[in-house]
């Protein structure tokens, strides 16, 4: 019970023993957002349905919310900390729902975008409160990276946009909608304050309680409240119109000219040609130990300044969603022996800009190589899942002949780290700490191809050296990347016999994982068969696409039973099964994928197809332009 509010966890016989975690996030997230919303919630009972087969993710029905049982269902003793956190922001998000979008519903799909975007940013807010010792404000910062992805194509799309029919609509639920669309608020929050945010929300649902609104009703109840609290103004309609009707996002430039500090703005595109666009900019800069706010409304603005000297962050805290580009001098400020003063999120967007800026031909791949050795010191989670998913996509543009010399640059990387934290967890170590554990023993046995950490691996999945779950969820990848035929044996029987809907989920996609042409050829018959829920299908064959040497030859079995996929699967997965087809670099994969697809649109993503080929076109470019660049830098 919260209050005389009814909560209940219904599920199939034989699982009541994993409901305990979901049922503590739900209880907290229902009375944290009766105090948040300042309006009780609006039925008498919450029933959380885990549904053993389910399309969808989780979908908010008043009072009776269901969810896919991966997303409700988990044991905190064997699960990792994402797995968790998925729960919990899954939750939460659906229940961030029963005021924004049941209560306070929007008119039309146009306005899609914002019920979902709202409940994205509330569902970290709730989450943050909950469990405040996952810094998800901070791993938001890695969500917000995929919104960039797309974000920096030419085939991006506005927030929103007008909805004539139900294609139009299903496009909406992108990363744009939740990602972006979360990001774009959070930035507005920071900007306004966290206070006069929350009161603008509250007025908006006391205003349009069980009625229907556009998404300016929003915008016009936070103006209200800044336009009559005594505080600074703010126009938030003209701000946030300016990110919501107009695609893509800017790079904000930095630089020091005589005494003023001089920000300009541009649109970030992966191809370097950006528009006229311009955008009502909201930045935190810090100058020294003095931060302050300014809106950047016109191409560039200039603030004095009076130590030429200091040191300089632009979005100081990390909450807007743009790039920054400094100027040679201002960058070798906040490198080397200051990087470690920064926050968190702040040296994560320059690990992240810094990647991006390479695949925009900005920046060559060996100044990137020669920038990340200033890391080997650091000990964040954030930072270093940044660090690792620029080496993921770095990965994919090495020569074969040069793999070698990659495995040793990234051994001498993370071994820093790993001596620090050491393969033992400590009692009582913070979550974090044994996540990152996790993802640096990965990075150190898979692309390091250090031999001794594979064999370590092995212990702790078959001889059960270590329990703690975030060292068996990683010694899980790590096999299954590095195994042989038996091991996938052993794998495909713990997905048939699994303990927890996590455990089953993790064995079904390390199946994906193998470097062996003839096992992902098994794991893609797989997939078709009735074994494997058609939920979870399209997702096993996208990770199968995107193996690192064995991608093509899964995109060609998709090809071959396209239409087969499109009858099994729900229509919604379709994209999601096909979007990891950016990555088959080669010029022929190239010309193979564009070509089939100019023959077999996906009428329900039509948009998001577009996106998924204009990024293969730029990381096919990219291997193109920096791979021989790569290949001299490791010799070096």
């Amino acid at each position: 019970m919260v209050g005389d509010i009814a909560v209940r966890i219904i599920h199939v016989p034989g699982k009541s023993h994993l409901t305990e975690f979901g049922m503590r996030a739900g209880t907290f997230a229902l009375d944290w957002f009766q105090t948040y919303y300042g309006v009780p919630y609006p039925s008498d009972k919450v029933d959380l349905l885990a549904l053993p087969d389910f399309a969808a993710g989780a979908m908010e029905n008043m009072g009776c919310i269901t969810f896919r049982e991966v997303l409700l269902l988990v044991d905190p003793e064997t699960s990792t900390q994402v797995e968790q956190e998925l729960v919990a922001l899954v939750v939460a998000h659906e229940l961030a729902h029963m005021w924004f979008g049941d209560l306070v519903t929007m008119r039309w799909w146009n306005g899609i975008w914002l019920n979902e975007a709202f409940a994205t940013f509330m569902e970290y807010a709730a989450c943050d409160a909950f469990m405040p010792q996952w810094k998800l404000w901070t791993s938001f910062g890695l969500d917000r990276s995929a919104a960039f992805d797309v974000d920096s194509l030419h085939s991006t799309r506005t927030i929103e946009f007008p909805v004539n029919s139900p294609a139009d609509a299903d496009g909406m639920f992108d990363v744009l909608t939740y990602q972006k669309g979360g990001a774009i608020l959070r930035m507005l929050e920071q900007y306004i304050g966290p206070d006069r945010f929350r009161a603008g929300v509250s007025h908006y649902l006391k205003t349009h309680a069980y009625g229907n609104t556009e998404t300016n009703d929003l915008w016009d109840a936070i103006e209200h409240v800044v336009s009559t609290d005594g505080g600074p103004i703010v126009p938030v309609r003209r701000l946030m119109d300016s990110w919501i009707w107009q695609a893509g996002y800017p790079l904000i430039s930095v630089r020091i000219d005589g005494s003023e500090l001089v920000l300009a703005q541009r649109q970030f595109t992966f191809d370097n040609s950006p528009d006229a666009t311009l955008w009502v900019v909201p930045i935190h800069v810090r100058i020294g130990n003095s931060t302050s706010k300014v809106l950047l409304e016109t191409d560039e603005i200039r603030i004095p300044i009076s130590d030429t000297s200091a040191t300089i962050v632009v979005n100081a805290n990390g909450p807007g969603f743009y790039r920054v580009e400094y100027s040679a001098d201002l960058l070798l400020r906040i490198t080397g022996s200051t990087l470690s003063s920064l926050d968190t999120l702040e040296r994560y967007n320059l690990v992240d800009d810094a990647w991006n800026a390479v695949v925009a031909g900005a920046m060559s791949s060996d100044a990137f190589i020669a920038f990340l050795q200033g890391f080997t010191n650091e000990r964040d989670l954030a930072v270093w899942q940044t660090i690792a998913a620029s080496l993921k996509s770095l990965s994919r543009i090495v020569p074969t002949e040069s793999e070698p010399a990659f495995a040793s640059f990234i051994k001498t990387l993370v071994s820093p780290a790993i001596a620090h934290f050491g393969w033992k967890p400590v009692a009582g170590e913070e979550d974090l700490v044994a996540k990152l554990r996790g993802l640096i023993v990965q990075l150190l046995a898979i692309h390091g191809k250090d031999t001794d950490a594979q064999r370590q691996c092995r212990d702790i999945l078959f001889n059960n050296t270590v329990t703690e779950p975030e060292l068996v969820a990683a010694a899980t990848n790590v096999v299954a990347a590095t195994g042989d035929s038996t091991d996938y044996e052993w794998f495909l029987g713990r997905y048939r016999d699994p303990s927890t809907p996590q455990e089953q989920i993790r064995m079904l996609y390390a199946l994906a994982e193998f470097d062996s042409a003839e096992l992902i050829a098994r794991t893609c018959d797989f997939a078709l068969t009735s074994e494997v829920k058609t939920q979870n299908a399209p997702f096993l064959l996208n990770r199968c696409i995107a193996n690192r040497k064995h991608g093509e030859q899964a995109w060609n079995f998709v090809r071959q039973n396209w239409q087969h996929a499109n009858d099994a699967f729900p229509g919604n997965t379709i994209i999601r099964m096909a979007s990891s087809t950016s990555t088959l670099n080669s010029d022929a994969m190239e010309a193979d994928v564009q070509s089939f697809f100019s023959e077999h649109p996906i009428a329900q993503a039509g948009k998001t197809l577009d996106q998924v080929l204009e990024r293969q076109r730029v990381n096919t470019d990219l291997r193109r332009r920096e791979s021989g660049i790569v290949a001299d830098a490791l010799k070096a």
